[in-house]
């Protein structure tokens, strides 16, 4: 009798899950990383082998349901591990993490994510494989190795609203024409008045056998105290295809400080030669508007499709950074680094 009375209750709350689960669409997905970087530097350190490995996964849930008046709600949260050499486990951190409403009137986005801006920019550099330039879990391409002034190496919103509790709200689209802003609040002390509002556009439009994209974001933040200065970050792209070419260029600039910008123009050529293979050249220049610091770099890339899921990414960076007045040393390098990827 016992055995019969669990059985039915283990029954009655799986059709009770069911019912609430039929509420919502749930949908899981994940992705692993696992990277090799090498680093040549112009500059010695000793005792330094200069290589590493390292890895990220990701696990990203998402619910989903309609309303009877007819609005999408639904719930995102990625969850990340990533680890260094030296790491052994960072453990488990939430990445992102947001509400999202959807209508007639567009989009609205609460919680901890890009901000529209981020979403809305392109960089030459968006063509290349993961983990290139700082966009790793190892060290990437330090481009102010010493105390210099250079913000960012790509060509996007180098200051923005990135995983931080905002809200945003994206227009419908009219057209081609997409538009969405952000307000992200720092806190409540005294050092904490550092909000940021950020804009962003994206224009596609179509010519013949060409189809592209007009990218344009902008984000200010207020000063971090009472009375103090606020900045000023802007990106503009432009991004075409035709057939198995793609081609981006973009220009942006940040204030580091009230009287220091740095600024950054990347571009570059991409071409799918099929059987899975992906070629990527970009270009990047980047300085300071003040002391003459700069960081020139020529990247390199090939992405090939293993299998279903299954890519590896091998890109090749050359870089010659000079300090100006600075500070800092002059570094005139290279890294290789290889990825593997897998998404499920």
């Amino acid at each position: 009798m016992r055995k019969l009375l669990l059985g039915t209750t283990a029954l009655a709350a799986a059709a009770t899950l069911s019912a609430n689960v039929a509420l919502a669409e749930v949908s899981i997905t994940g992705m692993f990383e696992f990277t090799y970087m090498s680093h040549d530097p112009g500059t010695s350190t000793t005792g330094a082998s200069h290589d590493e490995f390292s890895s990220d996964n990701e696990v990203a849930i998402k619910f989903e349901k309609k309303t009877d008046s007819g609005l999408t709600i639904g719930m995102y949260q990625k969850l990340e591990t990533a680890s260094g050499a030296s790491n052994v486990s960072t453990g488990v951190t939430s990445d992102e993490n947001y509400l999202y409403i959807n209508g007639g009137f567009g989009q609205i986005r609460l919680g901890s994510d890009d901000g529209a801006g981020d979403q809305l920019t392109r960089s030459a550099h968006d063509m290349l494989g993961p983990d290139a330039l700082n966009d790793g879990n190892g060290a990437g391409i330090n481009v102010k190795p010493g105390a210099g002034d250079l913000k960012d190496d790509n060509a996007d919103l180098m200051d923005d609203i990135d995983d931080e509790n905002n809200i945003t709200y994206i227009l419908p689209k009219m057209g081609g024409l997409t538009v969405g802003v952000s307000y992200a609040d720092k806190g409540d002390g005294a050092s904490d008045n550092a909000d940021q509002t950020s804009f962003g556009a994206q224009y596609d439009f179509t010519s013949g056998d060409v189809k592209g994209s007009l990218h344009l974001g902008t984000n200010n933040v207020s000063g971090a105290t009472a009375g103090s200065a606020s900045t000023n970050h802007s990106s503009i792209g432009l991004d075409v295809s035709s057939g198995p070419f793609r081609a981006v260029i973009a220009k942006a600039e940040s204030d580091v400080s009230a009287t220091v910008t740095t600024e950054v123009t990347d571009y570059g050529v991409q071409y799918d030669a099929g059987n899975g293979i992906t070629l990527t050249a970009v270009g990047t220049q980047i300085e300071e508007n003040t002391g003459g610091e700069t960081s020139d770099v020529v990247s390199l890339g090939v992405k090939y499709n293993i299998a279903s899921g299954l890519d590896a990414y091998l890109t090749y960076h050359d870089y010659d950074y000079k300090g100006g007045t600075s500070g800092a040393s002059d570094d005139d390098g290279s890294y290789t680094i290889l990825t593997v990827k897998a998404s499920f």
